[in-house]
């Protein structure tokens, strides 16, 4: 089926401290990809640098067989990172809308399907401002899948919901991969997420990337 995800000899240090050294890395087409490792590790760089949002010291990522450079952004992709970044003082569908005008290949059926989807109301009057955590990581799932990505790149997609709402995502994004063929690259602290969703694990030791068997 291909490669979505390409990373030869990919370096990367902060502060003297090195993440990354000559490291490998490869998702396929298709695959739901777990990223593990303890804290510090650089988890959330890495998917960082895979978005194009962090440079790599050293090395070449190419996403669906074309490089990720300085300017030069991966298309169709999808996005759970560490700050959604949404507008307190709008309410959901709001905030969609905003961020759907950027492409504009999306309408506001559309936004507001991909909000049920996720369990959110469109029709809630309320300010992002006051959603609560389970919410806000609802909205972000909403926002990643609205424009039907080829590829998912979550980093902790289950953080902070409670457990009814775990098996709903973790329902959603098997959906995802399995009847719509989206590639999932994710990171999470709970072993059963990986467990659960996961094709292939990846493990970030000594500066590398290794598969888990």
């Amino acid at each position: 089926m291909g490669k979505m995800v390409e990373i030869r000899g990919l370096s990367k240090a902060y502060r003297k401290n090195m993440l990354f050294e000559c490291a490998d890395f490869d998702v396929n087409k298709g695959a739901v990809c777990g990223i593990v490792g303890k804290n510090g590790t650089g988890k959330s760089v890495l998917l960082k640098m895979i978005c194009g949002l962090v440079l790599p010291d050293e090395g070449v990522i190419k996403v669906d067989g074309n490089d990720v450079e300085d300017g030069k952004f991966p298309q169709n992709i999808g996005v759970i990172l560490d700050c959604a970044g949404f507008l307190p003082q709008c309410s959901g569908i709001e905030n969609l809308s905003i961020i759907a005008k950027v492409r504009n290949v999306v309408g506001r059926d559309e936004l507001e399907n991909v909000m049920r989807r996720v369990g959110l109301d469109p029709a809630l009057k309320v300010k992002v401002g006051k959603y609560s955590l389970g919410m806000k990581q609802r909205l972000a799932l909403a926002q990643a899948i609205m424009e039907k990505p080829d590829l998912l790149i979550l980093d902790e997609p289950m953080n902070a919901i409670d457990a009814e709402t775990v098996v709903e995502m973790r329902a959603l994004l098997k959906k995802l991969n399995e009847k719509e063929g989206v590639t999932i690259l994710m990171t999470s602290h709970n072993h059963e997420d990986i467990e659960d969703l996961c094709t292939e694990v990846y493990e970030i030791d000594e500066h590398a990337l290794r598969l888990k068997v």
